[in-house]
């Protein structure tokens, strides 16, 4: 099957959000390493230490929690911001060929062909399709060009389907 949509930097940006948010799953490690620290220094405290001085201390870890993160967010933001062309996908139309065992992906800048044995996921958000491969790429198809999702269910099938 044959998939042509035009892909804008929204879609790339939903990608990111995917793989950080939904793949990676970068907020739980955030919470567990705060809790951690909420933890550690709960117990650290010497035992006549009072309630006080111990919930005191812990609005003080959760605040420098909250600097911290505004800090590392604004320097993403920068970097993101002088880096962001170089690490641009491609912009403007593309066709994703669905084989029997291989996906293909075609632009203005080339082809790329895989395997449909070097596919990690295909997942599916409210608004586009995420395949994931092994060597950690990936490509988005957004839902809004699609007339049916059944060659994507298909493929999505035989990667759940192998142990990926």
């Amino acid at each position: 099957m044959t998939i042509n949509c035009n892909l804008t930097e929204s879609d790339y940006r939903a990608f990111r959000r995917y793989v950080m948010f939904g793949y990676h799953k970068m907020h739980w490690y955030l919470a567990v390493v705060l809790i951690s620290l909420l933890a550690f220094d709960w117990f650290s405290y010497k035992p006549d230490a009072t309630l006080t001085e111990k919930v005191a201390g812990q609005v003080g870890i959760v605040f420098l929690w909250l600097v911290l993160m505004l800090v590392y967010f604004a320097a993403w933001k920068i970097i993101t911001r002088f880096t962001g062309r170089r690490f641009r996908g491609s912009i403007g139309p593309h066709t994703f060929e669905i084989g029997e065992d291989t996906f293909a992906e075609s632009n203005a800048q080339g082809r790329q062909e895989i395997k449909v044995a070097g596919l990690r996921r295909v997942a599916e958000t409210a608004s586009h399709f995420i395949v994931l491969t092994n060597t950690g790429t990936g490509y988005v198809i957004p839902k809004r060009d699609l007339q049916n999702y059944e060659a994507l269910y298909e493929l999505q099938k035989k990667v759940a389907g192998r142990g990926a």
